[in-house]
């Protein structure tokens, strides 16, 4: 027996030194073959029955070393070289059969291509608020318990006044975006005195707005350049893989200002006297909007007739002091921390589960972007933990 079996390892040997010699694949003869030579000695030296693909091997029977101490010359010929070879593949080949997976969690790792970090996560206790800081140590938000307030809604007109707006609004987008190219944006002002007097009534400010034809990325890769271009980012987009669901598309948004900002004020002013001018009456003055910053993302993911879709949001406007982000009574936000960058996770109350009473949210300080961002469960799913914890993994990964 033991003659048959030296002669069966030369000749897998052999098989092996016919390989190429930057070839390491294992061929499936060979695997085959190892794990027939195996199971018949284990039969015959040690009287048992041959262990199963699922089942723990007892005790290996010990074979010579693989690898001799010695130390080995720089160079061998190409037929030792070639048996040394065949037989370290046999050898891995016999620890997988002995219940050892290192070759499987290999494999796993570059067919996901997501090696999740580990989070140190702290939580939030009674009398010690949890903090984000941005890399130089200063606190940029914290959390607050939020007070249980009945509140009141203000009187805001009739549905029939909120209907003729949003149809006026309509028709006048529509004329703005008619000379939009994809990725532009414009301001435009409607001097309607009918859609004014709407405004002041429902109390929706001055009739300044903004619109976009967006355009949508169906490649992830061309998504991530594209915000690449249009400012830095200490923190990526979302994976292009949650789980089993894979990137579907995306679209940018851009950043347009607050009725208290500058740059509205200045747009109003020039808009509205162009409108005034207007030769021909014509109560819509339109101009492009230069896109310079990013304010939100939509990330769609797809699984079969399964979606979903994130919203991500960001805000660099100057603040006298710390964001305050309110918790409800029944939450308990935690930190993650994954080398220099901090995140923010607030579980909302039922949180995984479909009808969740509220929505989780996950903030972060982007350093390089210099402001505030956040990501909230999508209206119509609750996420679970393991897919939050995925995409902050993803995010931090760059």
């Amino acid at each position: 027996m033991d003659e048959q079996f030296t002669a069966e390892e030369k000749r897998i040997r052999r098989m092996g030194a016919g390989e190429a010699a930057g070839s390491i694949d294992v061929k499936s003869s060979v695997m085959e073959r190892v794990r027939v030579i195996h199971d018949q000695r284990l039969a015959s030296e040690g009287g048992g029955t041959p262990a199963s693909p699922g089942q723990a091997v007892p005790e290996m029977v010990r074979q010579g070393p693989v690898i001799t101490r010695q130390q080995m010359p720089a160079k061998r010929p190409v037929v030792q070289r070639g048996r040394r070879l065949a037989a370290g593949l046999c050898a891995v080949a016999l620890l997988g059969l002995a219940g050892f997976s290192v070759l499987r969690h290999v494999t796993d790792q570059e067919t996901t291509g997501t090696l999740h970090p580990d989070f140190a996560v702290i939580r939030q206790t009674e009398g010690q608020p949890l903090v984000l800081k941005d890399n130089g140590g200063r606190i940029v938000a914290q959390v607050k318990n939020a007070e249980l307030k009945v509140y009141t809604p203000a009187y805001i007109g009739s549905s029939s006044a909120r209907e003729r707006f949003f149809k006026l609004r309509e028709q006048y987008e529509q004329q703005a975006q008619a000379d939009l190219q994809p990725g532009e944006t414009a301001a435009y002002y409607v001097n309607d005195s009918e859609l004014i007097a709407l405004m002041n009534g429902l109390g929706y400010g001055k009739p300044l707005f903004f619109t976009s034809r967006t355009v949508t990325y169906t490649n992830y890769a061309k998504l991530s350049a594209a915000r690449e271009q249009t400012g830095k980012w200490s923190f990526a987009l979302p994976p292009e893989r949650i789980g089993g669901l894979q990137f579907a598309e995306g679209r940018l948004f851009a950043k347009t200002p607050s009725a208290f900002e500058p740059e509205y004020r200045l747009a109003l002013e020039a808009l509205k006297a162009k409108t005034e001018a207007a030769p021909d009456g014509n109560p819509l003055a339109a101009t492009l909007w230069p896109l310079e910053n990013i304010a939100s993302a939509e990330v769609i993911y797809q699984d079969g007739s399964q979606q979903l879709k994130l919203q991500l949001f960001w805000n660099n406007a100057a603040t006298t002091g710390p964001s305050q982000i309110h918790v409800s009574p029944g939450q308990t936000a935690e930190l993650w921390t994954y080398e220099d960058k901090e995140l923010l996770f607030i579980p909302g109350a039922g949180a995984g589960e479909e009808n969740g009473s509220s929505v989780s949210i996950l903030y972060w300080y982007d350093n390089a972007y210099g402001g505030l961002a956040l990501i909230t469960d999508p209206p119509d799913k609750r996420l679970t933990r393991e897919q939050w914890e995925s995409i902050a993994a993803g995010m931090v990964q760059r």
